[in-house]
C-alpha cells in the first residue's frame, strides 16, 4: 500500500489509469499510474479555482470551478462547468442557461451518464442545501431535482455524493438525512431508501461503481466517533 498525504478535492482516473487530483487550485494535479508521484498537469482554469473533476467516457475532462477566494459563500464571481479536451484545451464553458440566467452556485461534483449528459451537484448556500442540474446538448438546463417531497418536506435535501450506473440511473446520496435517492434521466425519483434503517449504513457519504454493478458506499463517522470511516459494497441490479 502506498501513501500521499495531500489535500483533496475531488479526484478521478485517466484512461491512462493515471488520477486526476482537484487540490482547490486552478490546476488539477495528477498521481502517475507508473511512479505513484504527484505531478502538475496542464488542465487550468486560471484565475478560477477547481472543485469538482470528472472524466467522461469520451475522454472529456469536465470542472466544476469558482473565483478564487477562500470559502465558497457569499459569490464574487464566475461558477462554472467546463470542458477540456485531453490537450487541455477548453471546448465549452457552462455558465449561463439559454435565457442568459446563471446556472449554477456552487458546482461541486459532476458525473455523466452513457449518453455523456453532464449532471451536477449544485450547492446553493452556507448550510449545504444542494439540488441536481442536468445540462442539455445546447448548454441549457434540462432539469433540476431539489429532492424528493415524501423525503425533503422536512429534512432538507443535501446531496454529497452521485454516480450513474449502467442503466443511467442516478445513485444520490444525501449523508445528513441518511438517504440515498436514485433518478432516472427524466429527473424523477424512481425509489429511495434509507441506509440507516434499512441497510445499517450511517452517513453515506461517497459513492462510486464498478464495472460488475457493485456499488462502493463511503461513510462518514459522527463527531463522538473515533475517525474510522467505513466502504460499504452494494449489488446493483
Amino acid at each position: 500500500m502506498y501513501t500521499l498525504d495531500i489535500f483533496v478535492y475531488d479526484m478521478a482516473f485517466l484512461p491512462s489509469g493515471d488520477l486526476l487530483l482537484s487540490t482547490k487550485e486552478s490546476n488539477l494535479q495528477i498521481i502517475s499510474y507508473s511512479s505513484s508521484k504527484v505531478g502538475q498537469t496542464r488542465y487550468s482554469v486560471t484565475p478560477l479555482i477547481i472543485l469538482a473533476v470528472h472524466v467522461t467516457r469520451d475522454h472529456k475532462i469536465l470542472v466544476g470551478a469558482r473565483e478564487n477566494q477562500p470559502k465558497s459563500f457569499p459569490v464574487n464571481g464566475p461558477r462554472q462547468v467546463i470542458m477540456m479536451n485531453m490537450d487541455g484545451k477548453k471546448d465549452e464553458v457552462y455558465q449561463t442557461d439559454n435565457k442568459g440566467k446563471l446556472i449554477f452556485t456552487v458546482p461541486f461534483r459532476i458525473t455523466t451518464d452513457n449518453d455523456n449528459s453532464i449532471y451536477v451537484i449544485d450547492t446553493v448556500d452556507e448550510k449545504r442545501r444542494g439540488r441536481i442540474i442536468t445540462l442539455d446538448k445546447t448548454n441549457g438546463v434540462r432539469w433540476i431535482y431539489i429532492g424528493h417531497p415524501d423525503i425533503n418536506k422536512e429534512q432538507t435535501f443535501k446531496p454529497e455524493d452521485f454516480v450513474a450506473t449502467k442503466s443511467d440511473n442516478i445513485v444520490v446520496t444525501d449523508k445528513d438525512n441518511h438517504m440515498i435517492h436514485i433518478l432516472n434521466t427524466s429527473g424523477q425519483c424512481i425509489h429511495y431508501l434509507n441506509t440507516k434503517d434499512q441497510l445499517g449504513i450511517h452517513l453515506s457519504n461517497c459513492v462510486d461503481i464498478d464495472n460488475t454493478g457493485t456499488l462502493y458506499i463511503g461513510c462518514s463517522t459522527y463527531n463522538s466517533e473515533p475517525d474510522e470511516a467505513k466502504i460499504y459494497t452494494v449489488q446493483v441490479s
